[in-house]
């Protein structure tokens, strides 16, 4: 089995939703971030993750951190995904805009959250989180 290490983050915005973004060639949407450097520091990871997918510099919005999660990853097979998850709440959207490796994004609300197929990760451990987040 081979193994991942990512640093990722639940994001939200003011109202609430949430955002997911699906890479190219994958059917999975997935939080925002990606696979930690050889001795990157979590929060330089999420940064660096935040700024290439979508113009996003988390030092400018409210990050905390939420636990870690370990789960099958969608897009690789024989591979586990050991992730550090944090929640960043987004004060703006001004910047926001998708990179080259990004398909799409989805605003997702709880009235349609199951109308997305979602990677495991998102799905084990930020979903039920953000379900249970108030507005």
């Amino acid at each position: 089995m081979n193994h991942i290490y990512l640093v990722n983050a639940l994001v939200t915005d003011a109202e609430g939703r949430m955002l997911a973004v699906r890479k190219k060639n994958s059917k999975f949407f997935q939080m925002v971030g990606g696979k930690r450097e050889k001795g990157e520091e979590l929060l330089a990871t999420l940064r660096r993750e935040f700024l290439e997918e979508i113009n996003i510099d988390i030092l400018l919005h409210d990050v905390s951190f939420l636990g870690q999660h370990t789960s099958v990853a969608v897009n690789e097979k024989n591979t586990e995904v050991h992730a550090n998850v944090f929640h960043v709440k987004l004060k703006s959207l001004k910047t926001l805009k998708i990179a080259s490796e990004i398909e799409e994004l989805a605003w997702v609300t709880k009235e349609n959250y199951t109308d997305y197929q979602l990677a495991h990760l998102l799905e084990e451990f930020s979903l039920p989180i953000w379900l249970e987040m108030e507005c």
